[in-house]
């Protein structure tokens, strides 16, 4: 049986694989972010090729380009989690990233505390 659809809030971010916050990645500062927020999961993906508010292309294509790869992590959740978590993200990156919410619909979702991918980091 296919579960009722549910309205839901998905929160993306982008940000350069090279920014950091201290001495850690800021991808990893956005995931500390959202588990503390109390959303149930997030990934991160690794773009091959971007651009963004300086307009300068950054590509895994050579060595010249290769630098500051674009990241974008995303978080599917309640509207409340979701605009938490986007509030505090946007203050920490300030102009290192964009934080993006819009409404979406959850059609299926893995049950809490298994069924799902967990990651092991």
């Amino acid at each position: 049986m296919i579960p009722e659809p549910q309205p839901a809030s998905k929160l993306t971010v982008f940000v350069g694989a090279d920014e950091r916050r201290g001495k850690r990645p800021l991808y990893e500062v956005v995931l500390g972010v959202l588990r503390e927020c109390g959303v149930a999961g997030a990934t991160v993906t690794k773009g091959v090729m971007g651009y963004g508010f300086k307009r300068r292309i950054h590509s895994d294509l050579n060595e010249i380009t290769m630098e500051n790869l674009p990241l974008v992590v995303e978080a599917v959740g309640e509207g409340e989690e979701i605009a938490r978590a986007a509030e505090r993200v946007a203050e920490m990156l300030g102009e290192h990233g964009l934080v993006e919410v819009r409404p979406t619909t959850l059609v299926a979702r893995a049950p809490a505390g298994g069924g799902g991918h967990e990651s092991h980091a």
